[in-house]
């Protein structure tokens, strides 16, 4: 017997869900820094030199590959992929940890600050003309209700298909 495609929910969760996918278009749209050569710059590497910017801005040593992982929320494996190709487009330098010889680190060259610099003041100004017939408090209850929802996504991120609804995954 084949399965039933679920019935379309027409209340909030609909909404929410049908807003959620369309976001992807906040992703997929152009790049947001033509390199020097006109090429592109991939999302990934802003992905990349996004996260090793928060990671300066919290002070600490240059973070690992491993690190990068675990803030990105990836494999090893594909940390390590995505931040060739930052290494590539010359925003990220690699180099031996001091403290593990067997580690390595990576930071941003100084291309790499100019895109997160660019990038961040792309966002912002792109966020600045969706939002500006909002009120301030349409934009404070949007990003309380925002950071709300995608702090509980990271604290449960979805179960895998074979996971009952309402059980904790292992």
């Amino acid at each position: 017997m084949a399965e039933r495609a679920p019935d379309r929910d027409p209340g909030e969760l609909g909404r929410i869900d049908a807003a959620l996918l369309g976001l992807r278009h906040l992703w997929a749209g152009p790049p947001a820094r033509q390199a020097a050569g006109g090429d592109g710059v991939e999302l990934s590497t802003v992905w990349i030199v996004e996260a090793l910017a928060r990671a300066d801005e919290a002070g600490g040593p240059a973070p690992s590959v491993r690190e990068l992982a675990e803030a990105l929320d990836v494999a090893h494996s594909t940390a390590s992929r995505l931040l060739d190709r930052a290494v590539l487009a010359g925003m990220v330098a690699r180099s031996r940890s001091s403290q593990d010889g067997r580690a390595v680190t990576c930071a941003l060259t100084p291309a790499g600050r100019a895109l997160a610099v660019e990038s961040r003041a792309f966002r912002a100004a792109y966020l600045a003309a969706l939002t500006a017939d909002w009120s301030h408090e349409e934009r404070v209850t949007f990003a309380d209700l925002l950071t709300r929802f995608a702090d509980a996504v990271g604290r449960r991120p979805p179960a895998p298909p074979s996971t009952p609804l309402g059980e904790e995954s292992p």
